[in-house]
């Protein structure tokens, strides 16, 4: 789907309004004060589709604004997230594990999560409760989504389908797509670049 039949079909799901994209000069401006780089497939979002999206009056994706607001009182994105590749691969092999003994707060889990808010990530979005979804901006897991608040995990596809074993890093498209069809009820095919 591109980008333009993207918003169209956003902007057609019943209460859920798309905010007015970002203007280049506007991107910017939000990576200049942060000192940051937006992940590309991110940008394109904020820039070509929308700048947050907004279901039944309240943020389901937080534009530049709100992003920026949260940013102000948290944890600084030009340092590295806290994260690595290694850390992220033992993370998900420990959940999927205390998935199937029935809880994912187990010993091991908890064991491998580091104290408060994790630098280096935007974020984007609340899944209700004390889970977000961030977008890491800096560090080894640049570029790649995570679930952050009770637990720090990456975001899979066997995150938003248990029936699936993939437990392969999401980028921003793939995220929004899986992440859309949970919340949303949307099926979301993005284009490549």
């Amino acid at each position: 789907m591109d980008r333009a039949n993207l918003r169209a079909a956003l902007a057609r799901t019943p209460g859920l309004a798309p905010r007015a994209p970002a203007s280049s000069e506007r991107a910017s401006a939000f990576e200049a004060r942060f000192g940051i780089a937006l992940p590309p497939t991110y940008r394109r979002f904020v820039r070509e589709v929308a700048d947050g999206l907004v279901y039944e009056g309240a943020s389901w994706l937080f534009s530049l604004d709100e992003i920026a607001r949260d940013l102000s009182d948290r944890a600084l994105p030009t340092r590295p997230f806290p994260y690595g590749s290694a850390d992220g691969d033992a993370i998900r092999a420990a959940v999927t594990a205390a998935r199937a003994a029935g809880s994912v707060f187990s010993r091991e889990v908890m064991s491998l999560q580091r104290v408060g808010d994790p630098d280096g990530c935007l974020t984007l979005a609340s899944n209700g409760g004390n889970d977000f979804s961030v977008l890491v901006v800096s560090g080894e897991q640049a570029g790649w989504m995570w679930r952050t608040g009770e637990l720090d995990f990456p975001e899979t596809r066997a995150l938003y389908d248990p029936a699936s074993t993939d437990a392969a890093p999401l980028g921003f498209d793939e995220w929004l797509a899986l992440w859309g069809e949970c919340f949303l009820g949307l099926s979301l095919e993005l284009s490549p670049p």
